[in-house]
């Protein structure tokens, strides 16, 4: 009997074995599997080759599977439909999954409104494009109210949006009012600025 019980107790301590080392495996595709995405991506935007953005989707896709990697993977495979221009696709994608599955709460609701408002822009549905942009901006704006310190990763995703909407003189605008009732922030909020105007500089190049 005593003979059974260790050999059973070895059978189990085994399978435990086998089974972490079969997750690790799966791990370590996962972020084979991401940075293969990722550098494809990349070479989307050297190349310019549309097969590039499909061979990036399938790896992310793969890489989305183990929990380690779900995250980033969802960021990425976002940012490959939105530059295959595929924003229905897009759409369904963000509205399939979970606010959990984003690092921010807002993100999710933002990232399904800009999805719409891509897709009414490509159809020169301005007027929806503004609509849906406005909603993305005000989930935005309802997580910062709620947050004791600024959070600079949110009023940078705000004022992205707001600059597809807003002039450059309005969108310094709006900063400066955020500079005078954040003094302590004025830094970021001086940066913040000059990022965008530098945007502006790089989208107003004509070539020579």
């Amino acid at each position: 009997m005593k003979m059974k019980r260790i050999v059973s107790l070895l059978i189990v301590f085994v399978c435990l074995i086998s089974s972490c080392n079969g997750q690790n495996s799966n791990i370590e595709q996962c972020k084979t599997h991401f940075k293969t995405a990722k550098k494809t991506f990349s070479s989307f935007y050297t190349d310019k080759n549309q097969k590039l953005l499909t061979e990036a989707l399938k790896e992310v896709e793969l890489s989305q599977n183990c929990p380690q990697t779900r995250l980033v993977s969802i960021e990425l495979k976002i940012s490959i439909l939105s530059a295959k221009k595929d924003y229905q696709a897009g759409y369904k994608f963000v509205e399939s999954l979970d606010k959990k599955d984003f690092a921010k709460p807002y993100k999710k609701d933002m990232q399904s409104n800009m999805f719409k408002a891509l897709d009414y822009e490509s159809k020169s549905d301005i007027k929806n494009r503004n609509l849906y942009l406005k909603k993305a901006t005000a989930e935005i704006e309802s997580f910062i109210n709620e947050q004791n310190a600024t959070d600079q990763e949110a009023y940078y995703d705000l004022f992205l949006i707001k600059s597809k909407m807003l002039s450059k003189n309005e969108l310094d605008g709006n900063i400066l009012l955020l500079e005078k009732q954040h003094p302590s922030d004025k830094d970021f909020f001086e940066v913040l600025k000059e990022s965008f105007n530098e945007q502006v500089k790089q989208v107003n190049v004509s070539p020579k």
